[in-house]
């Protein structure tokens, strides 16, 4: 639309100002297509899509124009006398192509306007070319419902060709509802496509064409099966969903206290979904699950059957040398089910009627767990607990030892304990400190053990031994065994025989605790020839690995007792071979 105005002036008519009126009032459509001060200029359009043409027309003198200016000339107070002073790009072309969205100021100036005004501007707004964002959806009786988004673009209005031969309807952003229901008369398929408008016109701005197939009646969801995964994740799976109306999920605690709604798109989720919430609990909370599909035009929801959750726990102990694992489930109250256990994946085990229940394994080892999981049938959709995989690394206390025999031998003591009733490799022995506490002295993978610090002034020995199992279980503490030490005796005999026949082949001393001990043999010139310090190595009758000679020697033992006694003992012996 073209309009041509005059400037202004102090003798303008009442009759002229209701012209003015009237012109303003026939351009809302287009915009201000006329320059602002003096109508000098006239332009095609005031808005438009980007990129798109714009034409100067009816120029009343000899202008030149700057059309990329984004500055408002009304701040710019030389704008009529002197407008080079703000504005310095223009050309004399009269037409213009604006590619980048944005607002824009056309100015235009001439030195052959009447009364010493040399300047003029219109203002241009370029916007976006996207497609409109939009969703449509069927409903019952060949309804549709056309939902715009209007904020994600800069269209002030929009058309909509609902693809049937009816006449095209326009959205205004200002004045309608961004919803839009249409009814078809016939059943079929039919393309909407929706046209962006800048001040009604459609000039570069995008369209976007959807299809659809209307409905008769809206359908009814499924849902075929549940699975929980973890405590805080739950896969639904369900037949596939109509994309032409909303399905809401619904998931609800048994007790109520947690709802959650979550919108599925067909497009992404059409048959299955993984739900996670960090605040849910599918582990030890039972909850129900159903699909809502609703038709945007009644928002009338229709329900899917509704399925339950299965919680499912398990509890471990031993019992004797057998590991007791206790399996516990919970469901909803409802007579149409059954609960199935099953063991090691699809084998299954243990069938149920009642909507809780227990079932147990004896295990003879820890490391003999398997995959479990109970499953409920509900109608024709099924459930499946979260998958339950004992772990019993650290989390038992196997049975403790109960017995332990000690020997002192020579200046050790050996203990010897009962086999672990369970499967294992690794003993721990402690040994009472005299301030009655208990400290680690070794391990063993058998059940023995030789303690080879044995201290001075130790009448007693109190052990304890505790052992791990084969995934890692600490046993519970052994009973306390305490020994009495006997004070060492000498035992020497005043001849040896060190023929090789095992019968009183060497010198030495008897058992018991000898603390210190040093034995030294002399020959009969005062030679030493045998030093020692362990008392549970005595003389072979050799020297330097030659047999002494036959006769009569002389010995020198010290040592200090369990009672922290010193003894000293001398005398001879007689080597006979």
């Amino acid at each position: 639309m073209k309009i041509e105005a005059k400037a202004l002036s102090k003798s303008i008519t009442p009759f002229g100002v209701l012209i003015l009126l009237l012109l303003v009032f026939s351009n809302h459509v287009s915009g201000q297509t006329q320059s602002q001060l003096t109508a000098n200029f006239e332009v095609d359009h005031v808005i438009g899509c980007a990129p798109f043409t714009l034409n100067i027309t009816n120029v009343k003198a000899s202008t030149q124009f700057d059309y990329l200016n984004t500055t408002d000339p009304n701040n710019c107070s030389t704008f009529q006398q002197d407008p080079g002073q703000c504005f310095t790009n223009f050309q004399a072309e009269q037409q213009f192509e604006y590619t980048q969205p944005g607002v824009y100021y056309v100015i235009g100036i001439s030195q052959s306007l009447p009364n010493g005004e040399q300047s003029d501007y219109i203002k241009i707004t370029v916007i976006e070319a996207i497609e409109p964002t939009y969703n449509v959806f069927a409903c019952a009786n060949n309804e549709v419902f056309l939902d715009i988004d209007f904020t994600q673009d800069s269209y002030d209005s929009y058309s909509i060709d609902f693809g049937d031969g009816s006449p095209i309807q326009t959205i205004d952003k200002a004045t309608d509802s961004n919803e839009l229901p249409y009814t078809y008369a016939a059943a079929g398929n039919y393309s909407i496509t929706v046209q962006g408008l800048a001040s009604g016109n459609a000039t570069n701005c995008s369209d976007f064409t959807k299809s659809i197939t209307t409905l008769d009646s809206s359908p009814t969801p499924v849902i075929n099966s549940l699975k929980v995964l973890d405590a805080t994740t739950l896969e639904i799976n369900y037949e596939s969903l109509d994309s032409r109306i909303v399905h809401t999920l619904v998931i609800e605690s048994e007790d109520g206290s947690q709802t959650d709604l979550i919108t599925l798109d067909p497009s992404t989720n059409a048959t299955n979904y993984t739900y996670t919430n960090s605040n849910f609990d599918f582990v030890n909370t039972v909850y129900s699950v159903k699909i809502e599909s609703t038709t945007q035009c009644d928002n009338t929801a229709i329900p899917s059957e509704t399925v339950h959750t299965v919680a499912a726990q398990y509890s471990a102990t031993y019992v004797n040398s057998d590991i007791q694992i206790d399996f516990d489930f919970n469901t909803v109250n409802n007579s149409a089910y059954e609960i199935v256990f099953f063991e090691n994946d699809n084998s299954t085990a243990d069938k149920f009627t009642t909507n809780t229940g227990t079932t147990q394994r004896m295990l003879s080892n820890c490391t003999l767990v398997e995959n479990y999981y109970f499953e409920a049938t509900f109608g024709a959709a099924t459930s499946k607990s979260a998958p339950i995989i004992p772990d019993l690394s650290g989390t038992l206390s196997p049975p403790a030892i109960q017995s332990m025999d000690g020997e002192l031998v020579n200046a050790t003591f050996e203990l010897e304990f009962n086999q672990a009733p369970v499967g294992t490799s690794n003993y721990r022995i402690y040994k009472k400190n005299p301030d009655d506490t208990f400290s680690a002295i070794g391990t063993s993978s058998s059940p023995e053990f030789t303690d080879t610090n044995l201290k001075s002034g130790q009448l007693e020995l109190c052990y304890t031994v505790a052992y791990e199992d084969d995934c890692g279980n600490t046993s519970e503490m052994s009973p306390e065994f305490c020994f009495p030490l006997s004070v060492g005796t000498i035992r020497l005999p005043n001849a040896f025989t060190p023929n090789g026949d095992g019968i009183n082949d060497t010198f030495t001393v008897g058992d018991g605790v000898f603390i210190n001990f040093h034995m030294q043999i002399f020959d009969r010139w005062g030679n030493l020839i045998f030093n020692s310090t362990n008392p549970s190595i005595g003389w072979d009758g050799t020297y330097n690995g030659t047999p002494a000679s036959i006769g009569g020697y002389a010995y020198r033992i010290s040592f200090q007792d369990a009672g922290n006694t010193t003894i000293q003992q001398t005398g001879t012996l007689v080597l006979i071979r």
